[in-house]
């Protein structure tokens, strides 16, 4: 059995895709192209923070952003130049820690979009990631991030087989979790048996940890690490959210902008 530290890393990133097959890019890009453009018009330059296999980053290039992705995985990034190539888009790509954004030039505009921002698994890891993104941003630049609604994340406690089919290849996926209730984090180790349909079989083994996180603390996390005027929505269509929500968008812009409408 192989074994991999996260679905990231070379044992799994080239699944990756598949397992993510269930992602409405398109709409994720163009809401948050919409938001770029109502708050922030003229905007250009743009950071992808988590960038993985580059959907989102192509995309946003075909809008006509100037994208930069950065992602800790060399094997995410290798996908993503690949594809950006094959899309014949022009993408700087970084194998970088958020934390250590060294750019001389600033950013208009910056998301993190796929539920990476889960594995903030502290508050002192929370603030360090919004201050490294902070001084990556021009003034009143725009910050988008994702997350799966806390209460979401515990109804589906016992949600623990899924199925992928890509083409010739098909992906069981078997977890099981525990949930460390003081520190509000969701250990999950996964199991999958991939099966390429020509008689060969490959099963791995990962894990993570993944943080509970409410719409409220998340918002004052960002107002305490220098953002103003955070919104959030229940989905990528400008829907407000409700306790019910699954997922969870907010937007917020960096202080010193001129105007931010958070009625949209």
């Amino acid at each position: 059995m192989g074994f991999s530290k996260s679905m990231y890393e070379s044992e799994l990133a080239e699944y990756y895709d598949v397992m993510r097959q269930y992602r409405d890019y398109d709409k994720e890009c163009q809401f948050a192209d919409d938001l770029i453009q109502k708050h922030h018009p003229g905007t250009k330059k743009v950071l992808d923070i988590c960038c993985g296999t580059g959907e989102h980053a192509i995309r946003m290039t075909k809008l006509g952003y100037e994208v930069t992705g950065i992602d800790l995985s060399p094997d995410m990034l290798k996908l993503a130049a690949k594809k950006a190539k094959r899309a014949d888009v022009s993408i700087e790509f970084r194998c970088t820690d958020v934390n250590e954004l060294d750019f001389k030039a600033r950013f208009q505009a910056a998301y993190c979009l796929g539920y990476t921002f889960l594995y903030m698994t502290t508050d002192s890891k929370v603030m360090n990631f919004f201050a490294a993104i902070r001084k990556s941003l021009s003034t009143g630049g725009l910050l988008l991030v994702d997350f799966i609604n806390g209460l979401s994340l515990i109804k589906d406690f016992q949600r623990d087989k899924f199925m992928y089919q890509h083409e010739h290849t098909t992906i069981f996926q078997f977890e099981q979790s525990s949930l460390d209730k003081a520190r509000r984090i969701k250990h999950i180790e996964f199991y999958y048996f991939i099966d390429h349909h020509d008689g060969h079989m490959k099963t791995i083994f990962a894990e993570e940890d993944l943080r509970i996180f409410y719409d409220d603390e998340v918002q004052a996390l960002m107002l305490n690490s220098g953002f103003e005027n955070a919104d959030s929505f229940g989905d990528y269509t400008l829907k407000p959210k409700d306790s019910s929500t699954p997922y969870i968008v907010i937007a917020t812009g960096q202080k010193g902008a001129s105007e931010w409408n958070t009625k949209l």
